[in-house]
């Protein structure tokens, strides 16, 4: 198993774009799986979010590649003192910043006004769930120095996200900051990306990983859709990130861009140099400008037309990239978006 790359990785960065791109596509689409279960709105809105799965899972695979190269030291003197308590001050910065905003939604829609507007905005459950899973990286970084072992950890992570996707009502979700079972399930997702950089696979094996991604999106999109037409409701049972089939639609776009992104870095690089250091306020932005695209009349008068939606993604992405862009210019705001 090859050590991965010391310094910047493009197709790294390249993940990352598409990751936080996917995960604004998400969030367009989820928010209309609100429609009637057998109308066409729905059946868009749910495969489109079927499709995006892998966004999250992505952001955590790039984590590990990074936090487990042996060539970055990581104690937990450092989780204390820099890695965990600025993930924190992130954290509730944004809970405060989205107060306000669930405090209007919930106005304007008419819903009683109490103490859930002081809840953290949805999107925000990311990062209490990476700072459990930073806690087990010195462990980690024990265990990758041999890749048998880590062979091992992936298929009892494997077994166990099975299990859990299949018996998910029977297991009790323990944890009060954040479901621990959760975070247990994205420290795989840590190791299978530091094992995925490292681990050369051939053409042969690279058409496997890509028809079990396709096959991930297909099951995805189809359980999705099938059993929340047979039940008459929204059923995200297929849409868990840590069920077998998102973990292989994960692992094959990781695969894929790793192999596809040197052809193409002369092309992408311009694009992702000016967008790498915003990628993280986007991610902490994009919501405002949801709420105020899609509580708009423009919601009202385009409608949900399988065009406008791609587009309205489109333009999300670009208004929160010019937004922490601004918030960077901005004297003491830096930190927030960092």
């Amino acid at each position: 198993m090859q050590k991965p790359d010391e310094g910047r990785v493009v197709y790294l960065d390249v993940i990352r774009l598409l990751a936080t791109f996917g995960v604004i596509v998400l969030h367009v689409y989820a928010a209309e799986t609100v429609q009637p279960v057998r109308s066409v709105n729905f059946l868009n809105a749910a495969v489109g979010d079927s499709l995006v799965r892998w966004a999250v899972p992505l952001f955590v695979m790039i984590s590990g590649t990074l936090f487990l190269n042996p060539a970055k030291q990581v104690s937990y003197t450092s989780l204390r003192k820099k890695y965990l308590p600025r993930l924190l001050m992130v954290y509730l910065v944004w809970w405060v910043v989205y107060i306000p905003v669930r405090f209007v939604q919930d106005y304007l829609s008419g819903r009683p006004l109490g103490v859930a507007v002081l809840e953290p905005s949805f999107h925000l459950w990311y990062l209490p769930m990476l700072m459990g899973v930073y806690l087990f990286i010195p462990v980690l970084k024990s265990v990758v120095v041999q890749e048998r072992h880590v062979q091992v950890l992936l298929v009892l992570w494997a077994m166990y996200c099975t299990g859990s996707f299949l018996y998910a009502e029977r297991i009790p979700q323990l944890g009060i900051f954040f479901p621990m079972n959760k975070v247990v399930g994205y420290v795989g997702y840590f190791l299978l990306g530091y094992y995925a950089s490292c681990h050369t696979v051939s053409r042969r094996q690279a058409g496997w990983i890509y028809v079990a991604g396709l096959l991930g999106a297909v099951v995805t999109a189809a359980g999705t859709v099938g059993l929340s037409l047979y039940r008459g409701v929204n059923d995200t049972h297929f849409l868990n990130n840590l069920s077998p089939a998102v973990i292989a639609m994960s692992l094959a776009l990781f695969v894929l861009c790793k192999r596809t992104a040197p052809r193409f870095e002369r092309r992408v690089l311009p694009l992702v140099n000016y967008v790498r250091r915003d990628l993280f306020g986007i991610y902490l932005v994009h919501l405002l400008w949801l709420v105020v695209l899609w509580g708009s009349p423009v919601r009202s008068r385009l409608g949900l037309h399988p065009v406008v939606m791609p587009l309205v993604c489109v333009a999300i992405f670009f208004l929160s990239l010019y937004t922490t862009k601004l918030i960077r210019r901005i004297p003491g705001l830096r930190k927030m978006v960092e």
